[in-house]
This record gives structure tokens, C-alpha cells and sequence, in this order.
């Protein structure tokens, strides 16, 4: 590969993503709203083709990461996602890019399962905007063959400085109070950030292998008590849960329902090189330990 785009570097993942790439001598160029060090193009609309243009000028890979990462987006969001992707593909094979790996998510095949996890066999029914959206835009990219397109699904994807759901899973476990959560037998997959990394350079490395939309994810996937005791294991506490009996059903939705995914597919394609055998559990712990850490 000449170079890699990473797009929404400035972003959770991003970030990390163009650090580790950089760290391995792989030419990257980033892209995001801000400006940022480095090969950099600034990019604060996704639907303009100039901007992508710019952007792609001597690149042969692009990860895409730019876009609301929220499940509620506004409809500019929604655009941004969909139509950001329209115009990413018609640019991309304009300049002759071979591979684009789009960061989608879980929620574009489904936002809640059963105990037995969804894999990419499974016709995708997405309950939400985002999902529907990030849906889309998996359909226009894979719709441009030349392009090689690869679409990952990961589950909630957690390290030290999430934000959002992650983020308020870590302060619940943080909290001194006993939780009724023992009772909880859902299955949640789960993803660390150093996984999804390490997912994107597999497929880097592999630029011959077809496309396709793969779940990522780590093993095994957990009950809300089980992340929940993992992240306590990790903060030096006892898990502290205690059954909740019938006042279970009043929990907030997240915290009772599956959302599990079979990465079978993807982990027989490409693989996860050095963190093929991360465990849920271990990462978790070692996840709150490091947000203990700097606090």
C-alpha cells in the first residue's frame, strides 16, 4: 500500500487507529473536522466531493471512521453517514483506490438479539435510525467492487476514555453501592478499541481478500453482571450484585437485553494476528484498572 486514509481521526478510534498504523511505518494520511499533525486533510463536510478529492489524492486505502458515532444522529448526521458514503465511493474509484474498510457497527444488522448471537447469515434488521443508516451505507460501499469494500460490525467497543454507554458502565461499576444484577442472564458481545485496531490492520494486510460485512468482536461475550464484575475485579472491589427478582423487568432496556454476534466469519478470513486470543473478561478488568489509573 502506498498510503491509508483514516477518516474521523480525531475520534475515539480514529485516534489510536492512525498512532498504531504510524507506529508500524505504514504512510497514513488522517483526516478529520480539526487540524491535527502530520498528513492531514481537514474534511468538515462528508457529502462534499472536492473535500474527498483532496483527501484521496495518492492514497490506496481508506478506513472510514468519520461520522456521528452516537445512535441517536440528527438528520445532517443521518446524511453524513449515508451520503458521505455515496460520495466517498464515487471519488475513491475516481482516484483508484483498491481497499475501503468501513467501520459500521452491530446495530446496522440488529440493536438487540437473543441469548444466541446474529452473525452475517442473518437478514439484518436494524431498530433505529442510526442502524438504518449505517446499514445504507453498507450497501452503497459494497456496491462498488473495485473498491474492495470491507464492512466491520463491531459490538460496543470499550477502552479507558469511552464515552457514552461504556463510559456510564465503568461509573456503575465505580459506584459504592451494591447493584441488582445477579440475576441478569443476557449475552452482550463487546469489543475493546485494541481489537478493532487490530481487526482494521489484518484486513490492511490482506489486500487481496474479498469484501464483504463481517462482525468483529471479542470472546466470550458476557451477562451485564459479568462486565459488571469484570470492571470491579479491575477497580480492586468484590462484584457487590444481588439478585433484583421481579423489579429486574423495570431495568433500563440495555442492561437486561442481548446484543451477541458471531465473528466466526471474520476470525476464519483475516483474524485478529496478536489478539486472536483476547479474553472479555481480562481486557475489561485491565480497561478499568487504566481508568482508575487516571482519574
Amino acid at each position: 500500500m502506498t498510503r491509508v486514509l483514516v477518516t474521523g481521526a480525531s475520534g475515539f478510534i480514529g485516534a489510536a487507529l492512525a498512532r498504531d498504523l504510524r507506529a508500524a511505518g505504514v504512510n497514513v494520511r488522517t483526516a478529520a473536522r480539526c487540524a491535527l499533525p502530520g498528513d492531514h486533510a481537514i474534511m468538515d463536510d462528508l457529502t462534499r466531493p472536492a473535500a474527498w478529492r483532496a483527501a484521496l489524492t495518492g492514497v490506496s486505502a481508506v478506513v472510514h471512521l468519520a461520522g456521528p458515532a452516537h445512535a441517536r444522529p440528527s438528520a445532517e448526521g443521518e446524511r453524513a453517514i449515508t451520503e458521505g458514503a455515496a460520495v466517498l465511493a464515487r471519488t475513491a474509484e475516481e482516484a483508484g483506490v483498491t481497499r475501503v474498510i468501513y467501520i459500521s457497527s452491530a446495530h446496522a444488522a440488529a440493536k438487540r438479539t437473543g441469548v444466541q448471537p446474529i452473525s452475517e447469515c442473518d437478514a439484518p434488521a436494524p431498530h433505529d435510525p442510526y442502524g438504518r443508516a449505517k446499514l445504507a451505507a453498507e450497501q452503497t460501499l459494497l456496491a462498488h467492487a473495485a473498491l474492495n469494500p470491507i464492512a466491520l460490525r463491531p459490538p460496543l467497543v470499550f477502552a479507558p476514555d469511552a464515552k457514552a454507554n461504556f463510559a456510564l458502565l465503568l461509573r456503575l461499576a465505580a459506584s459504592p453501592l451494591p447493584l441488582p444484577l445477579a440475576g441478569v442472564s443476557n449475552a452482550r458481545s463487546l469489543i475493546s478499541r485494541e481489537s478493532v485496531i487490530a481487526a482494521v490492520r489484518a484486513v490492511l494486510v490482506a489486500p487481496g481478500r474479498a469484501g464483504g460485512v463481517f462482525f468483529i468482536a471479542d470472546r466470550p461475550a458476557l451477562s451485564t453482571s459479568g462486565i459488571i464484575a469484570a470492571l470491579r475485579r479491575g477497580l480492586g472491589r468484590a462484584p457487590l450484585l444481588f439478585p433484583a427478582g421481579p423489579l429486574l423487568a423495570f431495568a433500563p432496556a440495555p442492561l437486561r437485553q442481548s446484543l451477541a454476534v458471531d465473528d466466526s466469519a471474520f476470525r476464519a478470513a483475516f483474524g485478529y494476528g496478536a489478539r486472536a486470543h483476547a479474553d472479555t473478561r481480562a481486557d475489561l478488568e485491565a480497561c478499568a484498572r487504566a481508568w482508575k489509573a487516571a482519574a
